[in-house]
């Protein structure tokens, strides 16, 4: 269990530095879509990608906490997190690719 759990915190991690890093993105686009075009048609993409790191984080940071606290509901909260990692990396890389 002790390896589960340092997975859980690595994606709980990773997910909150990618969501300060592209959720500052997302503040300067928002702050600056009236300047260009170009900005105000990429700031959904950035949007998108920042929910989807936040969801990542927050399901990580269940499952980690869950597993740590030793409830019996970790299992449910590792299967969610185990369904959602395929599906935000294909909303991810779809969003990525335009």
């Amino acid at each position: 269990m002790r390896y589960l759990l340092i997975v859980d915190l690595t994606l709980a991690a990773f997910g909150a530095a990618l969501t300060i890093a592209i959720g500052f993105v997302a503040l300067v686009f928002t702050i600056y879509q009236d300047a260009s075009a170009k900005i105000a048609a990429g700031l959904p993409a950035i949007l998108t990608l920042t929910a989807c790191f936040i969801a990542l984080m927050v399901f990580a940071g269940i499952a980690s906490l869950l597993l740590r606290a030793k409830k019996p509901a970790h299992w449910a909260a590792q299967a969610v997190l185990a369904v959602s990692i395929p599906v935000l990396w294909q909303i991810v890389f779809s969003t990525l690719r335009g």
